[in-house]
């Protein structure tokens, strides 16, 4: 299967949702639901001649639509930096376990910052049983107590900053505040990890001049995607429910189609 996307909103909205509209069978309304998310967006999954058609419909009125193969590449296929060195000249990263991955700053192609989160759902159910004038009266004295079920809700959300840099061989190094060894700032050094992030981000951005850099993934990458299957799990007990959700896969899809437009020239 295939995601279609854009990666800029309509210059015009109207002829836009016509030629979704149009391609997929859509009422009008339907399709400006679909292209009313903050772009980068997925507008639809589909066999690969049908996203074909629907991108080159889109297209032909100005759209910046792009297509990606809904595998996309995840950590696995990224190298994770546990350190760094960035000079004038380039940036050498070096992984957990494996050779160290050094380039100079005209390979980079695109610097993506971005978030990821984890979200917990408990339900918990709790039995109580309480004296009930109605169900004495009710039962002739045979049952004094009435249960009742009480149940409660709480939620946790736990969130991962990460700035993913693509060169222009292929490779891609995730730097992930989880991972990072943020003394190689020096004296850069900032006293929370979200500062350093930004300074990291911010550092190789100055460096990386001809490398497409943006940040919208810090937003977007939190959010569940339309047509994107749930990775999220639920567990059960007698009393309790506990539900997982995690958005790594929508950072993953999201990433890929602005690394995509990038190549194709329509971003920025």
């Amino acid at each position: 299967m295939t995601f279609v996307a854009i990666v800029r909103a309509p210059a015009r909205p109207e002829e836009a949702a016509k030629a979704m509209a149009g391609a997929l069978g859509l009422t009008l309304a339907e399709a400006r639901m679909r292209m009313a998310p903050e772009p980068p967006a997925l507008i639809a999954r589909l066999e690969p001649l049908p996203a074909g058609a629907l991108g080159r419909a889109l297209r032909q009125v100005g759209i910046a639509a792009v297509l990606v193969d809904e595998h996309v590449p995840s950590d696995k296929d990224r190298i994770i930096a546990r350190s760094f060195t960035l000079t004038d000249g380039g940036a050498t990263f070096r992984p957990r376990s494996g050779p160290e991955v050094g380039m100079v700053w005209p390979e980079v192609v695109a610097v993506f910052r971005g978030q990821r989160a984890t979200r917990l759902e408990v339900e918990r159910s709790a039995k109580t049983k309480r004296f009930s004038v109605a169900t004495a009266i009710a039962t002739g004295g045979l049952k004094m107590t009435h249960t009742a079920t009480k149940t409660t809700r709480s939620s946790e959300e736990t969130t991962e900053q990460v700035v993913l840099v693509y060169v222009s061989d292929g490779r891609t190094v995730l730097l992930s505040v989880r991972h990072v060894d943020f003394s190689c700032l020096g004296r850069g050094m900032r006293p929370s990890s979200t500062e350093n992030m930004a300074e990291l981000a911010r550092r190789i951005h100055e460096k990386a001049k001809g490398a497409f850099y943006d940040e919208r993934l810090l937003r977007l990458g939190r959010r569940p995607l339309p047509f994107l299957a749930d990775s999220g799990s639920r567990s059960a007990t007698g009393t309790m429910l506990v539900t997982s959700t995690e958005t790594s896969g929508s950072l993953d899809v999201l990433a890929e189609v602005m690394r995509q437009a990038v190549s194709e020239a329509l971003l920025p």
